[in-house]
């Protein structure tokens, strides 16, 4: 990774620079445009170099004809890979007011927690493309922008976003890292805009940042002078080639109330979602748990974390919720030995009570109504036929088997007679279409209201 370097060896690597660039240019060209204080290498930092020429003309004119060249001959020069950015003096003076000024303006109540690193965080097949993403955030900041990570709630997005920032940092400790929630922005936005300052100001400081990291952007949505403001940081951001992570709880395409520009901007970059976790992710999570409390693994029967992973398997937030309260019974009641199944049972009784007082639901039930409703043998939902039909009944049983009683994958593809990714993949499929089967979806929702109103 580029690391800063001081000024006398940015000043070496100028006069280089420069000597390339007057053997290549016409003398009188040189001369205007290159000599004196005309242009001059403000920093190399982080594989960033910043020039700053005299003049607005000339700094776009030096962007469009030169920086081809100048990258190359740098690049060469260092024997290192730089992107330039090319600024003139009335912009960069502004900039370094904002830098001045950022520690005591901006944002002052966002913080990374140091809890969440890359480290402790449990990959698995619904999440290893959205950590290898945030891993190639920090790695190659700025080549894939912005990197989009969407899912439902609980699932690691904020995790994730933080554990980049912590990385970035550790790597590059006096770099500029904003982690913020969609609401810190807006809030932020409205305080400057009350408070009579321009809002180029606000922009201008967004310049200071190297890395920022946005949660939640679906809350964006509505708010038409805020996207105004976020399109103009986001655009500014990228020009300078800094790196930008967002999070949402649905891809940028099914993101509403949103400027059709910012949709493409996210559109544009790498998206990957982050599906619910299986149940062997969820029992090495359990595991990773066990261990930052200090415990043994083997001090937990097998069974429990199985228990906890199989009944608790909505989003990892619940089973860690789950988790601190088997934790507080093991402090309270102190059992002796092994931590067992009949012991977690105890301590979850009431859940217990309560899904059974919810109604008699189960895995039967439902392919029993759904063989009824599209006049089928239960045989035939269970089989290997695949017409379209019986598919089709298939894939919705899945999916209700999932969104109501909330099974894991593996033990509904154990009634099918399939693996965990082929019901993935079924329940994703059935999810995406309603969006625009209206058939399926009244099909679907009529499904669900006679299964509830039989239990």
């Amino acid at each position: 990774m580029h690391e800063s370097i001081k000024d006398r060896q940015v000043m070496e690597i100028y006069q280089k620079l420069l000597e390339r660039i007057r053997e290549s240019t016409d003398h009188k060209l040189f001369d205007n445009m290159f000599s004196g204080d005309s242009f001059e290498l403000k920093s190399l930092d982080n594989g960033h170099a910043l020039f700053v020429a005299d003049s607005e003309s000339n700094a776009a004119m030096i962007r469009s004809a030169f920086s081809t060249m100048i990258t190359n001959d740098l690049n060469e020069i260092t024997e290192s890979k730089y992107t330039i950015e090319i600024t003139d003096r009335f912009s960069y003076a502004k900039r370094k007011d904002a830098v001045e000024q950022a520690d005591t303006k901006f944002f002052q109540n966002c913080h990374i927690s140091s809890t969440y690193t890359f480290e402790n965080f449990v990959t698995g097949p619904c999440n290893k493309d959205a950590y290898l993403a945030s891993l190639f955030a920090v790695e190659n900041p700025g080549k894939s922008n912005p990197i989009f990570l969407y899912s439902k709630s609980g699932l690691g997005k904020t995790h994730l976003l933080q554990a980049i920032g912590n990385s970035y940092k550790s790597k590059h400790p006096d770099s500029r890292v904003l982690f913020i929630t969609t609401d810190d922005f807006v809030s932020e936005f409205v305080r400057f805009i009350k408070g009579n300052k321009g809002s180029e100001n606000l922009k201008d400081f967004f310049s200071t940042v190297d890395i920022l990291l946005v949660d939640d952007i679906q809350f964006l949505a509505g708010k038409e002078d805020t996207q105004v403001m976020f399109f103009n940081v986001f655009n500014l951001l990228v020009s300078q080639g800094k790196q930008i992570v967002i999070t949402s709880d649905r891809s940028p395409v099914e993101l509403k109330g949103l400027q059709d520009r910012l949709v493409s901007r996210f559109s544009g970059g790498l998206s990957i979602g982050i599906t619910n976790p299986d149940k062997d992710t969820l029992v090495e999570i359990l595991k990773m748990k066990i261990k930052a409390n200090n415990l043994k693994v083997e001090f937990f029967e097998p069974q429990v974390l199985d228990y906890l992973a199989f009944n608790y398997s909505k989003n990892v937030r619940e089973l860690e919720g789950a988790f601190t309260k088997l934790l507080f019974a093991l402090t309270i009641h102190k059992p002796e030995g092994k931590i067992t199944l009949q012991f977690t049972k105890s301590v979850f009784e009431d859940d217990e009570v309560r899904r059974l007082q919810s109604g008699k639901i189960d895995i039967g039930k439902i392919i029993s109504e759904v063989a009824q409703y599209y006049s089928l043998t239960e045989s035939q939902l269970k089989s290997k036929v695949r017409t379209s039909q019986i598919a089709l009944a298939r894939q919705i049983a899945m999916y209700l088997s999932r969104t109501i009683l909330n099974l894991p994958y593996q033990e509904i593809g154990r009634q099918f007679g399939k693996d965990h990714t082929t019901v993935l993949a079924n329940v994703q499929k059935i999810d995406k279409n309603m969006n625009s089967d209206p058939t399926l979806k009244k099909a679907v929702k009529e499904l669900t209201d006679d299964i509830k109103k039989a239990s």
